[in-house]
């Protein structure tokens, strides 16, 4: 069985959602730590959100990530 392991990080959740839309446009799929901390939270804080992939999928979705570099800001592949 594999683990998740975070391919992206960003303080953007808008960015996070671009990336992993771009993922599952290729049949990787995704899950996004941290998405609804600031749901909760009474006053907003700076939060980094994770895009997490199996591990198995590691390298190919380093490879769409870093291949589309439409994704700028302060989002950054790991």
């Amino acid at each position: 069985m594999s683990e998740l392991v975070p391919v992206f990080q960003s303080s953007y959740l808008y960015e996070i959602e671009l990336a992993k839309t771009k993922l599952a446009s290729r049949d990787i799929p995704s899950h996004i730590k941290n998405e609804y901390v600031n749901n909760i939270a009474v006053f907003p804080i700076s939060q980094n959100y994770f895009l997490l992939v199996n591990e198995r999928d590691l390298e190919e979705a380093l490879k769409i990530l870093q291949e589309t570099n439409d994704i700028e800001g302060d989002g950054n592949p790991l």
